[in-house]
């Protein structure tokens, strides 16, 4: 019996080395690479059964692999599987939808490597007569084209002219992926997408998207709701079926499961902190809907300077929880009507330490620490809790500060009435360079001039 081939690819020869260790227990023969193309097979009989992969090598994308291999009928059967090191989940879904059978993180390796890839040499993915696909367009040519052509690979065909058809179906059938068209009458693919990533039962089903290379505004817009993969028109049916064939591979579907897992659990906790910040803010009537407030404008900047929508996520999530850690402030001093004494004012100033305790133990959204930790620093460094000066202060921290002034500054208080719009602006303009970031109240303005802050 043929020993099965094993390719790894890998600019890091330490980790090649590792990987040969780690697979010692598997009778195979294991080859090595730097770079994806010095370890391409070149004829049929030196090709390899499976290829480990770097996700992310000095010198190239692993992501890119896939493709790589499946431009050749030869090639296009070979599993691939990726590995990396905490990447994110944007980055493996990329990788996992250009054609990777699997993901491991390289800190489980050891537990993870072998079985994944006995597994895969032992056995084929899900296959197709198994898998149920919605096919969603209003050309009734297209629908029948792909339903025709999708029966012949085995797939199980479900047909719907719109996004509210769509839904129709789904009412008595759950299939494993949803294959539709962006422009359609009466429900369009976009709200399609977006209808079903709002509900539980429906969010976890792979959304792959048929549109055209000028569509890039719909194609951002959807890529907030986890699509799984972008088919460009127009296509070749094989390539079609190709992309079809490894979203629905078993390690994928586990993958895109797990990921909406994490992402639910996510968004309860960070719903359950935002609750605190609400009810906090609720016993102060002056202060009540703040950090709504600040959310919306810090977004808005974020968005305005050419953030992703996941960063524009991030951003409105920051905003919310920019003051969680005014939990740790004694009553007697947050809900004082009048002045602060000295001691009062050194007592609330804790409150970015505080917070950034509480965001530090929770890794999910540790990327949100710098704007909970630094938003009341001073460009001059007389700010607080570490006197940071200048650049030093994170990006975000800078911007976020600019949006808290504003809602303070135009927001009643117990000791004075909220300032105009105009009369906050000049404030702003007067603290440049000393208390807030130039740049960001470049920025600030820009976003006011076009209208943004009254919706």
């Amino acid at each position: 019996m043929n020993r099965p081939r094993i390719l790894i690819i890998d600019d890091d020869h330490r980790h090649r080395t590792m990987l040969k260790d780690i697979l010692s227990p598997i009778e195979a023969d294991v080859s090595e690479a730097a770079a994806g193309d010095d370890g391409l097979p070149r004829s049929a009989g030196s090709r390899p059964d499976l290829v480990i992969a770097r996700l992310k090598a000095s010198s190239w994308d692993g992501s890119n692999l896939c493709p790589l291999f499946n431009g050749d009928a030869s090639r296009k059967d070979i599993p691939v599987i990726l590995m990396g090191s905490a990447e994110s989940a944007e980055h493996i879904q990329q990788g996992m939808t250009a054609g990777a059978f699997a993901y491991i993180d390289t800190n489980e390796a050891t537990a993870r490597l072998v079985p994944t890839v006995e597994k895969i040499l032992k056995k084929s993915p899900a296959h197709p007569s198994e898998i149920k696909i919605l096919v969603v367009d209003d050309s009734s040519s297209i629908r029948q084209l792909l339903q025709e052509e999708l029966a012949a690979a085995g797939y199980q065909v479900l047909t719907a002219e719109n996004g509210k058809k769509a839904l129709e179906v789904l009412r008595d059938t759950l299939p494993d992926l949803i294959l539709s068209d962006v422009y359609m009458p009466e429900m369009s693919g976009l709200e399609l997408c977006a209808t079903l990533h709002g509900n539980p039962l429906y969010a976890a089903i792979p959304f792959v998207v048929m549109s055209s290379e000028s569509d890039a505004g719909n194609m951002r817009r959807m890529m907030r709701y986890g699509v799984a993969a972008f088919i460009i028109k127009p296509f070749k049916i094989e390539q079609l079926i190709m992309t079809l064939d490894k979203i629905v591979s078993y390690e994928f579907l586990l993958l895109l499961k797990e990921k909406e897992r994490l992402d639910g659990e996510q968004k309860l906790l960070i719903a359950g902190i935002a609750s605190l910040v609400k009810a906090l803010e609720a016993r102060d009537h002056y202060t009540c809907g703040h950090s709504e407030r600040v959310s919306r404008i810090l977004a808005g900047l974020v968005e305005h300077a050419g953030g992703t929508p996941g960063e524009v996520e991030r951003a409105q999530i920051a905003g919310r929880l920019h003051d969680i850690g005014k939990i740790g402030i004694r009553d007697n001093v947050l809900l004082k009507p009048g002045a602060l004494s000295d001691d009062e004012f050194d007592h609330i100033k804790q409150h970015p330490s505080i917070g950034a305790a509480i965001i530090q133990a929770i890794p999910s959204i540790s990327d949100i620490l710098p704007v909970v930790h630094s938003h009341h620093e001073r460009m001059d460094g007389k700010g607080y809790p570490q006197g940071l000066k200048g650049s030093a202060i994170p990006l975000w921290a800078r911007i976020t500060a600019i949006a808290d002034t504003y809602d303070a500054l135009t927001s009643d208080r117990p000791y004075r009435k909220g300032m105009s719009h105009d009369r906050a602006l000049d404030i702003i303009d007067n603290a440049s360079a000393t208390q807030l970031c130039p740049d960001c109240v470049h920025l600030f303005f820009a976003w006011c001039r076009q209208g943004k802050l009254g919706q």
